[in-house]
């Protein structure tokens, strides 16, 4: 989901850039015979381009929220633990980056074109949203990940779901716990982010059914420990 989002806010943004530099710098636009500063309707590009941007980081937003919340819900699960240390640092690290990007598309854009700031604003606002989730998460140890009799959630950068219908086979592979699914489904979730991997599979495997699917030995040595 995440990398949907940055993708999606990546595509938008080009074209911004490339409005509010021919706006700022008053470059000539030959297809409309006219300059940057002279384009009509700038009010309206730059209020749509701002909202547009909105729209993709609440978005996001609202996920991750919700996620959290989700996943805070602790007496609801059957296993549900914090995501692990090394999991915690690589995801404040990329939110950390993202928000310092963010950051400076923010300040590029509204130095270039300050009649744009509408769009700087929206940036800035993704830059507050992020910091203020990320601290709240760490403090509140809301980064985890769980489990019910019908799906495995990880919520901390993004939110994960892995429904169990259809499930017929599970193994780990490169620190990857992969779920293998009739028709040819495969999901996966980054087994790096469990703490306690061995009461994590064992719970897990307990929950499934066992007739139905399949353990590789990958995943069988967390089973057959004492």
């Amino acid at each position: 989901m995440n990398k949907i989002t940055n993708i999606l806010l990546l595509l938008v943004t080009i074209p911004i850039m490339g409005i509010c530099i021919f706006v700022g710098r008053d470059l000539p636009i030959e297809t409309l015979k006219t300059t940057g500063s002279q384009l009509p309707f700038q009010n309206v590009i730059f209020w749509s381009a701002a909202s547009l941007v909105f729209l993709i980081i609440a978005r996001r937003s609202v996920k991750r929220w919700t996620g959290m919340q989700l996943i805070g819900l602790t007496d609801k699960y059957i296993w549900n633990q914090e995501v692990s240390l090394e999991r915690k640092k690589r995801v404040l690290l990329y939110n950390f980056l993202e928000a310092l990007a963010l950051l400076c598309i923010s300040f590029g854009l509204y130095k270039t074109c300050p009649s744009g700031w509408q769009i700087a604003l929206a940036y800035g606002i993704a830059v507050f949203d992020t910091l203020i989730f990320t601290v709240f998460a760490w403090y509140k140890k809301g980064w985890r990940i769980g489990f019910t009799k019908k799906a495995l959630i990880l919520s901390d950068r993004e939110i994960k779901a892995v429904y169990f219908l259809g499930l017929r086979k599970i193994y780990i592979h490169q620190e990857t716990l992969h779920f293998d699914f009739i028709k040819d489904l495969q999901l996966n979730i980054p087994f790096g982010a469990v703490q306690d991997k061995k009461d994590f599979i064992q719970t897990l495997w307990n929950t499934l059914d066992q007739e139905k699917v399949y353990a590789e030995e990958s995943v069988k040595e967390y089973l057959n420990e004492k």
